[in-house]
């Protein structure tokens, strides 16, 4: 497919409303350049501090003036924006998740807090819409859990900062992204109409997220980008927004919005109950890395906090499915993109699953090690970076540059039995092959046949845990772990490879590709 084709492919599945904006933000940043219009930071409306329970505090990022995102140190060197360590870095800096770590003085948290407004208006990605959000939500939290360290005349000077951002980000939510990125300006407007006590805001925020929630959560409750790690960073906004509404009600209809995102987060809850394994952690299906989420532990106290409870729940419209047997844990992905106007989280990785054995990760998904437009982004993306069936060499969905995806595997069938799930997807169609991959799960073993249509030839991936070494002798391979069976293998071929568990690390690992023809069946005895 050209270049010109992946575009079409990509852009028709946006919105409308995505499109739209799109234009409109563009015309309008060259509208605000030829015209030097910049914005102001003089607008002043006083704050409410607010009444909160104890929220979920974040991970210990700066430690004795170094700061350390997605496991890159450095220390502040007066800019807000580190161009050598990218983009990502420099909008972990400006979230300021630091001011709730543990470890945060007061004092030293003021200090951070007008650092920033010193710079502030030379700051452009300060300003992007998605930082505002987290960083004005992490202000209001710091002041009223400080509210006694800020002087009358320092708490203005914040407030007219924290003004001046809530009337640019109002004027810009993300309706160009969607997903992840609207939904945090709108939890950001609701913390707003609190804060400074608008009724307004209040109307339009409870609107906007009651819509916005109600598409996002899928009606098992996953989250719809189907990554584990950005659900539980979505519930942690939920449980924030209950905490809010709970202990500062104040609006014709906060009730209502109350009860809502109380049955939400009891949905997102059950499923989360379900996916993650014994341990307490998640799949990395997708997006998904260690130490950027809250734990699901810490979200589960935060919930007993709030008087939210939940049962463990099946999401079939997510396609996340889970198994146990008497030594190990099997978590299958059978389902296909449900954010269809919004894949840039998710992976060429359909009927892609992870396996522990005596709770220990023994096949696991490749990870994310980075969100730049390179070589290995490209390939944590692709089919063959995942537990699936790669036909001629080409991903079942067709994953580009780093957020984008073209056409797409599409699940037709799925038929659940007692200790089996079947399904097909047609994400190789242009060749005329379709996939069928059935899980079947008995105490001591998994077995896990493909078909694929027209006796297709195909390669089976599967990717081991670091410190997993494999072997194989005629059709069997030989881990330290378990032994693993194939049954119609024409090749079976061991290779050194990495995986990624965090950003910016990678492991050594090793993979078996299993060349078949028509069908193969894998056979996992632990």
């Amino acid at each position: 497919m050209g270049k010109a084709g992946l575009y079409f492919n990509t852009i028709i599945r946006l919105s409308g409303k995505q499109v739209l904006y799109q234009c409109l933000r563009r015309f309008n940043g060259k509208l605000r350049s030829l015209f030097g219009i910049k914005y102001k930071f003089s607008h002043y409306k006083e704050g409410n501090l607010l009444h909160l329970k104890p929220v979920v505090l974040k991970y210990e990022t700066l430690k004795g003036g170094v700061f350390t995102f997605i496991n890159l140190p450095a220390e502040f060197n007066g800019e807000w924006e580190n161009k050598e360590l990218g983009p990502l870095w420099s909008f972990n800096i400006n979230y300021m998740d630091y001011l709730l770590q543990p470890s945060m003085g007061a004092e030293e948290g003021k200090k951070w807090i007008f650092r920033f407004i010193e710079t502030e208006k030379n700051n452009k990605v300060g300003m992007a819409p998605y930082c505002i959000s987290l960083r004005f939500v992490n202000w209001v939290k710091f002041l009223s859990i400080n509210k006694k360290s800020f002087s009358v005349e320092e708490k203005r000077v914040v407030d007219t900062s924290l003004y001046s951002q809530y009337r640019i980000l109002d004027r810009n939510l993300e309706y160009n992204l969607a997903g992840n990125h609207l939904l945090e300006n709108i939890f950001t407007l609701l913390w707003a109409a609190y804060y400074f006590d608008d009724k307004t805001i209040f109307r339009k925020a409870s609107r906007l997220l009651k819509r916005e929630l109600e598409k996002q959560t899928l009606p098992g409750g996953a989250n719809y980008e189907q990554s584990p790690m950005y659900h539980c960073i979505i519930l942690d906004r939920v449980l924030d927004a209950v905490n809010l509404l709970q202990n500062n009600g104040r609006f014709e209809g906060d009730k209502e919005l109350l009860a809502f995102l109380r049955d939400k987060a009891e949905l997102m809850f059950g499923w989360l109950q379900y996916i993650c394994y014994e341990d307490g952690s998640y799949p990395l299906f997708n997006d998904s890395a260690e130490d950027i989420a809250p734990l699901p532990s810490a979200l589960f106290d935060y919930a007993l906090r709030l008087g939210i409870s939940s049962e463990a729940s099946v999401d079939k419209a997510a396609g996340y499915y889970a198994a146990r047997g008497r030594n190990y844990e099997l978590r299958m992905d059978v389902g296909g993109i449900a954010a269809s106007y919004i894949p840039g989280h998710s992976h060429a990785d359909t009927f892609n699953f992870e396996m522990r054995v005596g709770g220990k990760p023994f096949i696991v998904d490749t990870g994310i090690s980075n969100y730049n437009i390179c070589k290995r982004r490209f390939y944590e993306r692709s089919t063959a970076a995942h537990n699936t069936v790669v036909v001629n060499g080409e991903d079942s969905s067709r994953v580009w540059s780093a957020f984008r995806c073209a056409q797409r595997a599409e699940v037709v069938a799925v038929d659940e039995g007692d200790g089996s799930i079947t399904a097909t997807h047609n994400g190789y169609r242009k060749q005329g092959v379709m996939h069928t991959r059935k899980f079947s799960w008995y105490d001591d073993k998994v077995i896990v046949s493909d078909t694929l249509s027209n006796n297709a030839q195909g390669k089976a991936y599967i990717h081991f845990a670091p410190g997993i070494s494999a072997e194989h002798k005629g059709c069997t391979l030989h881990t330290t772990m378990a032994t693993i069976g194939f049954e119609n293998a024409e090749s079976i071929e061991v290779f050194n490879g990495e995986v990624s568990d965090a950003y910016n690390i990678l492991q050594h690992s090793v993979y078996v590709v299993v060349t078949f023809k028509g069908s193969l069946f894998t056979t996992v005895s632990v």
